[in-house]
């Protein structure tokens, strides 16, 4: 039976209403594609022609599957908005707003035989050798993006990946999952694996990452020279300065005011993108400050010292970060008070509720921590602190894999 409801001076049936909704919906998204079909012939297509796929030589393809995959629409946005220097792509602010949406839309709308979904980390950044990115560019890149990415200026097919334009607007992993993926339909193809045209290790594209970032800041060049021995001991006197009063000498942290963040399972579950973000950015309504002021540099020495301290029976954790959880918030809620109330605060508030754990429920934390590295803490838990492990029959409550989702969907649904 349909309800009826009041709505103004008409009644109106639930079900028709909420039916002429999603009709008012799909027309108005049909509309947004129509117009922006429009602009982008208008605007657009003069260079990366009317199907999307670009010129060779002249400008990329951005109706590919995956350039759509793994550019998000803010990244699209930008890129028109801001254009690229140092190539023909001219700033676009006159296509702010409404226009541009649609301009996005029309460009979502394209429809694939083998769709992909790519997850790009905007936190992570790579870590490499510059000597060593410089020579796989040479051997593998540059023919066709110029010796120093230049680009089409340097006469080859390929973009200007070395030019500030694209390397202000691209995030570390935007680069790595092109050089996973490739572009579908172009000269690109994937760089890494077995699969890869030059089968590049995981480390040879972040070394090819890190002579991009230094192409345009010879200061990244040269920090990126140090020694692991001087990274080391440059590390422990910022790690003593910045972070000991808290975290203690040793780093093993003070119950219900600093977690231990020299400890094996942290150090195996962290990696150095999610310690880096943590100091950079702090933790938002807790005690622990954001560290603007340290450079990139400093901020590596001090991982490579927290990496370079022994533990006893070391272990090895593979997490993956495109990991989703899925699962009942509601059960998720009462799990979490039952058996992560006590040290973490019914809704996650840390130390503020009075406990021994951090707080894990803050938008500092959720935003830096993967669904996978949540998961694994709960798994592992921390070894030498209260955090013990909580999943399987040798755990303190034997959460079983959909309880331990359900407690991740409920922390996300806390922000």
């Amino acid at each position: 039976m349909k309800r009826a409801f009041r709505f103004g001076n008409s009644i109106l049936f639930q079900g028709l209403f909420i039916s002429s909704l999603l009709v008012v919906a799909k027309v108005d998204a049909a509309s947004a594609v129509d117009k922006g079909k429009t602009a982008y012939m208008m605007n657009c297509s003069p260079c990366h022609q009317a199907d999307a796929l670009g010129k060779v030589g002249f400008a990329p393809s951005i109706g590919s599957r995956d350039f759509l995959a793994i550019a998000d629409d803010k990244f699209i946005k930008t890129t028109v908005l801001k254009g690229r220097a140092g190539t023909s792509m001219m700033a676009r602010p006159d296509l702010k707003g409404e226009q541009l949406n649609n301009i996005v839309a029309y460009l979502r709308s394209f429809k694939f035989d083998t769709p992909l979904k790519v997850k790009v980390n905007k936190h992570w950044e790579a870590e490499g050798d510059y000597k060593k990115g410089k020579e796989i560019f040479k051997v593998t890149c540059a023919v066709c993006h110029g010796k120093k990415g230049e680009g089409y200026i340097s006469g080859g097919p390929g973009t200007g990946i070395g030019l500030k334009g694209f390397l202000d607007t691209v995030s570390d992993d935007y680069i790595y999952k092109t050089l996973e993926h490739g572009r579908s339909g172009t000269a690109m193809r994937p760089f890494i694996g077995a699969k890869g045209l030059s089968n590049l290790s995981k480390q040879e594209a972040e070394d090819v990452i890190v002579f991009l970032r230094g192409i345009n800041d010879e200061k990244s060049a040269k920090q990126n020279k140090l020694s692991k021995a001087d990274l080391i001991i440059k590390g422990k006197a910022q790690f003593m300065m910045n972070c000991s009063p808290c975290h203690q000498a040793d780093g093993k942290g003070k119950v219900g005011f600093a977690p231990s963040i020299i400890n094996r399972d942290f150090l195996a579950i962290a990696s150095n993108a999610f310690i880096r973000e943590t100091i950079k950015h702090g933790r938002p309504g807790t005690s622990m400050p954001a560290r603007a002021d340290l450079d990139k540099t400093t901020i590596k020495s001090i991982i490579t010292y927290m990496r370079s301290i022994p533990v006893k029976n070391p272990i090895s954790i593979n997490v993956n970060h495109n990991f989703e959880a899925t699962g009942s918030a509601k059960s998720g809620k009462a799990k979490f008070i039952q058996f992560c109330g006590y040290c973490h605060g019914n809704e996650g508030e840390g130390y503020l509720a009075g406990g021994a754990g951090p707080a894990i429920g803050k938008s500092g934390f959720l935003d830096v921590a993967s669904d996978d590295y949540i998961r694994q803490t709960i798994i592992h838990g921390r070894i030498g602190t209260a955090m013990k492990s909580f999943a399987g029959s040798s755990g303190l409550a034997n959460l079983n894999k959909q309880e331990i989702n359900d407690i991740i969907v409920f922390l996300r649904s806390l922000n």
